[in-house]
């Protein structure tokens, strides 16, 4: 699948490292990201948006090892290998204390991680250096954006083709151990997995 996309993999990654905003058609919904470490882009997707900034941008990783680097799990290490094992990649969302988490990204320093379940997306992840803030592409409190062609209303520098067909990613905040947003994956299914084993 990748080789297919090689063209439009150089042009999104080009436009990220130019301090751009790509819209991406995830396994979840229409996303738009921006480089976590670029202020500038990372404020861009919350005026594209009409987003409020007190609201954190989550982070999609390219995989495990990506994610364990923006993490500061302590104690919570086991319950989250435990629950990323069973769920990613995919629609889950996973709210812990962050390394180093830049503020444009989350005011209290925590982090929402989440490894896609497309491969061209993780491909694009790693060209960028393993991960990427995101966000849905929509204006704040409509529908998120199904095809390329809604896409393109938006002002973001490349727009990936495709369509995206899913439910938007369920959120849980590990720190707290809550379903903070069900989505994908059903509230019955996260639920074990936030206790203590």
């Amino acid at each position: 699948m990748v080789e297919v996309y090689q063209r439009e993999l150089e042009e999104a990654a080009r436009a990220l490292r130019e301090g751009g905003l790509v819209a991406f058609p995830t396994d979840t919904v229409f996303g738009v990201l921006a480089r976590l470490e670029d202020e500038a882009a990372c404020h861009r997707i919350y005026e594209v948006k009409g987003r409020p900034e007190e609201k954190p941008l989550q982070v999609l990783v390219a995989d495990l090892e990506s994610a364990l680097k923006l993490a500061q799990l302590g104690p919570l290490e086991g319950r989250f290998l435990r629950l990323v094992e069973a769920f990613w990649p995919g629609g889950l969302t996973v709210v812990v204390p962050g390394r180093d988490i830049p503020p444009w990204i989350s005011k209290d320093g925590s982090v929402g991680l989440r490894i896609p379940a497309h491969e061209v997306l993780r491909e694009l992840l790693r060209r960028v250096g393993g991960y990427a803030a995101a966000t849905s592409l929509n204006r704040s409190g409509e529908p998120p954006v199904r095809t390329a062609e809604e896409a393109r209303a938006f002002a973001v520098d490349y727009v990936f083709p495709g369509e995206a067909g899913g439910l938007a990613s369920s959120v849980v905040d590990l720190r707290r151990g809550e379903v903070l947003r069900e989505g994908a994956i059903p509230k019955e299914a996260l639920l074990p997995y936030l206790r203590d084993a």
